[in-house]
């Protein structure tokens, strides 16, 4: 993703809108099919198996997953802004279906990659910790690959979308600790049940509230 991309000032023209939502949407796709090339590749059991009832029957897990899903976008919802923008809905369609899809295959990946690893080290020297060490490597990988990916490209694709007022501050401090909160029972999911298929639910509702709450300028959708 070496595609340079510009934010747009408050004063861009209709056509420097449209470069910006051009240039965004590029990198979007692209990380999208590199994204789902990797999960088909890595996670081909998981996709094809439909584990939704294991984790359904779990209620502790299924109750967590609710919880932790409503205070993320409560706290995102206090300090979100779309500055005017319209609401587009194809475009939140396409987006929240799109990444929500891409993006989970994603963390699933990096999730197996860190659990296998950690299991496989921890297994030399303590065969019975290695299943909850490669829960907490993958956790770990996982919780380091979303900071990186939100702060190095999310926060240069998506326009300015958070408040700067005393207030949405003093909210956003909580922020962290509620998309990790969000991130280990997605993350449980994955050691505990082997199912994607409810993280990507719960990944597209919340790429649907993004685009109710940022209505980024993109797939349609106008600045």
């Amino acid at each position: 993703m070496d595609a340079k991309l510009k934010q747009p000032d408050a004063t861009a023209t209709i056509s420097g809108a449209g470069t910006f939502a051009s240039s965004a949407e590029q990198l979007i796709v692209r990380y999208w099919l590199v994204a789902t090339l990797c999960g088909i590749l890595v996670l081909w059991d998981w996709v094809t198996s439909w584990n939704v009832p294991l984790t359904l029957a779990n209620r502790p897990l299924f109750l967590y997953l609710l919880v932790t899903f409503a205070l993320s976008q409560l706290l995102y919802a206090l300090v979100a802004r779309y500055d005017g923008r319209a609401l587009h809905l194809g475009a939140t369609a396409l987006f929240a279906l799109g990444n929500g899809i891409a993006e989970t295959l994603a963390f699933g990946v990096v999730y197996r990659v860190g659990e296998l690893f950690t299991a496989w080290i921890v297994g030399l020297v303590a065969p019975s910790a290695a299943s909850f060490a490669g829960f907490l490597g993958g956790l770990i990988l996982v919780v380091v690959y979303g900071g990186l990916i939100h702060a190095r490209f999310w926060l240069l694709v998506l326009p300015p979308h958070l408040d700067g007022s005393p207030r949405s501050k003093a909210i956003r401090r909580w922020r962290p600790l509620a998309e990790i909160g969000l991130v280990v029972g997605w993350s449980l999911c994955f050691w505990l049940t082997r199912d994607i298929w409810t993280v990507i639910f719960f990944h597209v509702l919340v790429d649907i509230g993004l685009m109710l709450k940022v209505r980024p300028p993109i797939f349609g959708a106008r600045a």
